[in-house]
């Protein structure tokens, strides 16, 4: 089914996090209107999976919310729904009334489930506060997906397994999405200044490489699906970028490495066999 991505850059977050500048990364700076997506739908001829990204879509009242997924019911029959949020704008009586549309996945900005860490990103919440989130998410039977990121301030390689440990606790046997960031540093944050200041060093592009793949690599044990491992490349995400692992290959980079670790799990001293695909 083809995608068609909505963005909303930072559209109701609740907090500016330290790293964050969607615009920049989208190179969209205003927001269209309901109207002007239900037009861009108008003109699909199959059914679409309609992606709200770049902001907190439930974080918006609930009457925009309904108007921007109101606009479903123009598109070709079978249509669905994702969207990225935040976890604090998550709720039991919002997921019943969610329910009415036909939501394919709702992605949550987890970042990290390290306090510390949470607290240096200024993200806003605890980590039992986006684990709740999740868990509610998962009790309606709409899919979920946790957004990652790596290389954050005062983060570590070890604290991430230890995140992706808690979410596979979490899930249980149900589904569960990933999608794996590496933390850039963007024009104008308050990360730049982090950096400048000798407070924040980025991480080297070999290491964010070997951190991303070894989570991968945990993460396909643990039987999550791993949707996307960096950002999408864009010219405005090019000319924002002033440190930190940036290159449009990155995720294959990270597959590599995972790849090396599975052969050497399977067989430790070889031989090594490959398929010619």
């Amino acid at each position: 089914m083809k995608r068609r991505a909505v963005f909303l850059p930072m559209k109701n977050c609740p907090h500016r996090c330290v790293y964050c500048d969607q615009g920049a990364i989208t190179g969209e700076h205003s927001y269209p209107s309901p109207d002007h997506v239900r037009s861009l739908l108008g003109t699909e001829d199959s059914a679409v999976e309609l992606c709200y990204f770049g902001g907190s879509f439930t974080c918006q009242p609930q009457y925009i919310q309904e108007q921007y997924l109101e606009v479903i019911k123009d598109a070709p029959c079978g249509s669905i729904v994702r969207f990225s949020t935040h976890p604090l704008c998550m709720n039991r009586d919002l997921l019943n009334w969610l329910k009415k549309y036909p939501i394919s996945m709702i992605e949550l900005g987890i970042s990290s489930l390290d306090n510390h860490v949470l607290d240096h990103c200024n993200r806003g919440y605890r980590a039992q506060e986006a684990l709740l989130a999740l868990s509610m998410i998962q009790d309606t039977g709409i899919s979920a997906c946790a957004q990652m990121m790596i290389g954050l301030p005062d983060q570590s390689i070890q604290s991430s397994i230890e995140d992706l440990q808690k979410l596979a606790f979490l899930k249980g046997p149900k589904d569960m999405t990933l999608r794996i960031y590496p933390c850039l540093v963007l024009k104008n944050t308050r990360l730049e200044i982090k950096m400048r200041e000798g407070k924040y060093t980025p991480l080297s592009f070999s290491k964010a490489v070997l951190w991303a793949g070894t989570l991968l690599f945990h993460a396909l044990k643990l039987g999550f699906h791993v949707q996307r491992i960096g950002l999408q490349e864009t010219g405005s995400l090019n000319d924002a970028v002033i440190a930190g692992p940036h290159h449009p290959s990155f995720g294959e980079f990270a597959k590599s490495v995972s790849l090396v670790l599975t052969l050497l799990k399977n067989s430790p001293y070889g031989p090594w066999g490959l398929g010619k695909k």
